[in-house]
């Protein structure tokens, strides 16, 4: 006798194993890859933190960071200064925000005048619509992209869609893969930056595969003071991870290397 009800929609694995076709299924050598030169062209902000960014000085095209720290401790801030040194330096740069609106956003820019210069996406403003909103703006075709914050997308993903964060974090992933390698309609090999909070005991907050499936993955750390605040990779695929940088903010955002005790 036939259920009554609503079908079931079966679990993921069984709807993956159902779509599944192994005649798509490709394998490639490297010699068989093509993709533009400019893939090798460092994107430079002009802030001492193209030197961590990778060995050619800059941001590479069809990158993927995360950038993860405490609250407080100068993720977003650090990251629209650097998006506004791409913007002087003449890039196409988004700034996606999920945790700010308009008006929090133009207090925060008073502080630093040169934020005002970047392109900035208000997610609150679309939480209906959120995954096809960033689906139709990413299309519009940038070298980099920030996403303030990670977390924040995720849980629009599931108040739109349900699901899982792990869902939500597919999409995430496959949306940027997309984009990195050049493949929308303005073959931009675009750049992420991926902001994301640690938890209050340190731990990161979104899955290990996340973590996993970035190129590369910027700490940052604040003293006891809440004054000094240092950057260290503790992955990155461009550059080796040994190197700091403290920086701090007023005005504007101060970079210098930190100081070694004899």
């Amino acid at each position: 006798m036939k259920k009554r009800g609503r079908p079931s929609k079966g679990t993921p694995t069984t709807q993956a194993a159902a779509s599944f076709d192994p005649s798509k299924i490709v394998t490639v050598r490297g010699s068989q890859m093509k993709f533009s030169n400019d893939i090798f062209k460092p994107l430079r902000s002009g802030t001492e933190l193209d030197i961590l960014l990778s060995a050619d000085k800059g941001l590479m095209p069809g990158t993927n960071l995360l950038f993860v720290g405490g609250p407080g401790s100068g993720k977003t801030t650090v990251v629209m200064n650097t998006l506004s040194g791409f913007v002087e330096k003449g890039l196409k740069v988004l700034f996606v925000s999920g945790e700010m609106d308009e008006l929090g956003f133009y207090k925060y820019c008073r502080r630093i005048p040169r934020f005002m210069k970047v392109e900035t996406l208000f997610l609150k403003n679309y939480t209906d619509t959120m995954t096809q909103t960033l689906e139709y703006v990413f299309n519009k075709g940038y070298d980099v992209i920030a996403i303030d914050s990670w977390a924040e997308v995720v849980e629009m993903y599931k108040e739109q869609h349900g699901g899982t964060g792990k869902q939500a974090e597919s999409w995430m992933i496959q949306l940027q893969d997309h984009h990195k390698k050049g493949s929308a309609k303005h073959n931009y090999c675009t750049s992420f930056i991926n902001i994301q909070q640690l938890t209050k005991s340190g731990e990161f907050a979104g899955t290990m595969r996340s973590k996993h499936m970035t190129d590369a993955m910027a700490e940052i750390t604040v003293d006891k003071e809440g004054i000094i605040r240092t950057i260290q990779f503790s992955k990155n695929r461009d550059n080796a991870i040994h190197q700091k940088l403290e920086f701090t903010i007023s005005d504007t955002v101060v970079f210098s290397y930190p100081t070694v005790e004899e």
